[in-house]
C-alpha cells in the first residue's frame, strides 16, 4: 500500500449550540485535550458563525482549524443571512461544510454547487478540497 502525507481530518459541527463565551471556552478546553494527538489527524472546528471571529483569535498559529458551517457559491451579491468563502478566508478559515443534509433538506441548498464544488476563496486562491 503506498503511503501518503494525509492525515485524517476530524471535525466537529456545533450547529446552533454555544454562545461565544461558551464558544471560547470549549475551545480553549479541547486545546488541552488534544495535545499529543494532532501529529496523526487534523483537528477542524466549525462553531456558530456569530463565535467564529472570536474563536479565530485564539486559534490563530495554533493546531487545530476552524471551519464555517455553510459556505455560499457566489463571491458576493444580494443573499441575505449568506456568506462567502472570500469572507471566510478573511478569517483565516481553512474549512466549510458544504451541502450538508440539513442544509438541503430545510434551506434547500444547492446539490448541484456542492457535488461540483463550485466555491472559490477569490483571489486565484481556489478552494482547499481535501
Amino acid at each position: 500500500m503506498k503511503e501518503t502525507s494525509r492525515r485524517l481530518v476530524i471535525a466537529g459541527n456545533w450547529k446552533m449550540y454555544k454562545t461565544v463565551a461558551e464558544a471560547l471556552a470549549l475551545v480553549n478546553a479541547l486545546k488541552h485535550e488534544v495535545e499529543g494527538v494532532l501529529e496523526h489527524v487534523e483537528i477542524v472546528v466549525c462553531p456558530p458563525f456569530t463565535a467564529l471571529y472570536a474563536v479565530s483569535t485564539i486559534l490563530q498559529d495554533g493546531d487545530i482549524a476552524l471551519g464555517a458551517q455553510n459556505v455560499h457559491w457566489e463571491k458576493d451579491g444580494a443573499f441575505t443571512g449568506e456568506i462567502s468563502a472570500p469572507m471566510l478566508k478573511e478569517l483565516g478559515i481553512r474549512y466549510a461544510i458544504v451541502g450538508h443534509s440539513e442544509r438541503r433538506q430545510r434551506v434547500r441548498g444547492r446539490d448541484v454547487a456542492a457535488s461540483r464544488g463550485e466555491y472559490d476563496a477569490g483571489g486565484g486562491a481556489g478552494a482547499d478540497r481535501r
